[in-house]
């Protein structure tokens, strides 16, 4: 198996590339009009399984925001594969969220309860995540050459 370097392929690779370009950009629209739920200390609180859970949560949306736009582009403009480091930068933000909310909901808390609330979240949760899952697809895509 080899790279398909058609140009319908090319195309292909530099549309994912764009939707991945506009998923980022729609991202930092959410962080720039919910700064206190995103820059926030995680250190502030008392609860030392919240804190560590924000330690990660912080890491991964900064990981989330900037590195799988830089991963696509690099596939996309060099051919160099990129893929994993592109699906754990995509995954580790919903992942985390995902293990705050399971935490919450031990602890007699809504899961993702807040989303009834922001539903403008869901986007940066759930629907940004799993479109850039999908998008990794043709980004990445190996074709025969037949």
């Amino acid at each position: 198996m080899t790279n398909d370097l058609t140009i319908r392929s090319i195309v292909e690779k530099r549309v994912a590339a764009f939707a991945v370009t506009l998923f980022t950009i729609g991202f930092w629209l959410v962080i720039a009009t919910f700064p206190n739920f995103f820059f926030l200390n995680p250190l502030d609180t008392t609860d030392p399984v919240f804190r560590v859970e924000g330690v990660i949560s912080t890491v991964a949306w900064i990981v989330y925001a900037t590195l799988p736009l830089l991963f696509a582009w690099i596939r996309t403009i060099n051919a160099k594969s990129t893929e994993p480091l592109f699906l754990a930068a995509v995954g580790l933000w919903p992942l985390s969220i995902l293990i705050i909310q399971v935490t919450m909901a031990t602890r007699g808390y809504g899961f993702y309860s807040y989303l009834s609330a922001y539903p403008i979240l869901a986007f940066t949760d759930l629907i940004a995540p799993l479109a850039f899952i999908a998008m990794a697809k043709t980004v990445y895509s190996v074709e025969n050459n037949k």
